[in-house]
Formats: C-alpha cells, structure tokens, sequence
C-alpha cells in the first residue's frame, strides 16, 4: 500500500520526494534550494546559503569584528576566564535544560542582561547564568540582537 504522506511532487530527474531519499541513501544528489544572491550590494555572484559570496563575506566579517573589537576589549581577558572557570565548577548545568527536564553540562557562563559595556554588570555574578552552547547560542541570537549585530529594539 503506498504511503499517504509521501509526496508525489516529481523532484531531481523525476523522482517523488520518496525516491530522492532513497537516491540519497545511494548517494545520488538530492534536491537542493535554489540558489541566492550574495547580500552585497551591486554584487551578483550566487551563493548556495542566504548571505554573502566568499570575496564580500571576508570584507563584512572584517567590519562586525572591528565594531565589537576584540574578546580582550570586551572584558573577556584572563580574570574573566578564571572567574567564568570558577562559576561553572560551582554550577555546572546548564539552567534551561534543567528548566526542560534535561540534564546537561554547561560550557558558557551566560550574562542574562546583556552588559553592553558595563564593568559592573559584567562583574555582577547575580547577573550569571551557566548554559550548553545550544542555549547560550540561542539566546544570543534572538534576546541580544545576534552575534554582534545590534538589536533592533
């Protein structure tokens, strides 16, 4: 009987979806999206991820990484990772997977308000949390605005 749920849209040279899979497990090419523009302007090289072309990539990382300055200049030095290495001895789970029922080791000491600068709100370890780097990643990118982009509010 076949499978309801398979997809009978023809894909890369005919083939259901069903079929694809299969191909792929044979290690044929299955179908891939299509292919974007870099985001750079005027630049019109296609790129198989949304984003930048390898040339204008560099050239975008370079001007992020200038913008934050360094993991030093942001108070990240030695003290910190004594003082991050002592937290997560202390604490060494991750906070939002023992929130989900999961037991997991932390690798991130985590500042729930971002400190943007602020020594004493860097230094505050009530302001501290240890998580995985899923967690921690995750938070990053959506309560802070990213991996050093601003936050739009």
């Amino acid at each position: 009987m076949p499978n309801p749920k398979a997809s009978a849209t023809p894909g890369a040279g005919g083939c259901t979806i069903k079929c694809a899979m299969t191909h792929r497990n044979e290690g044929q090419r299955m179908v891939t999206r299509a292919k974007s523009v870099c985001r750079h302007a005027g630049c019109g090289v296609l790129v198989d991820v949304s984003g930048h072309c390898d040339k204008h990539a560099a050239i975008y990382q370079k001007a992020v990484d200038a913008r934050r300055g360094s993991a030093s200049e942001r108070g990240y030095n030695r003290r910190w990772q004594k003082a991050r290495e002592t937290f997560l001895n202390r604490s060494p789970l991750c906070v939002q997977c023992d929130r989900e029922g999961v037991v997991q080791a932390a690798q991130v000491v985590d500042h729930i308000v971002a400190h943007k600068g602020d020594a004493a709100l860097f230094w505050d370890t009530s302001n501290w949390q240890s998580l995985c780097k899923p967690h921690h990643d995750r938070k990053t990118a959506t309560a802070d605005g990213g991996f050093g982009r601003t936050s739009a509010a």
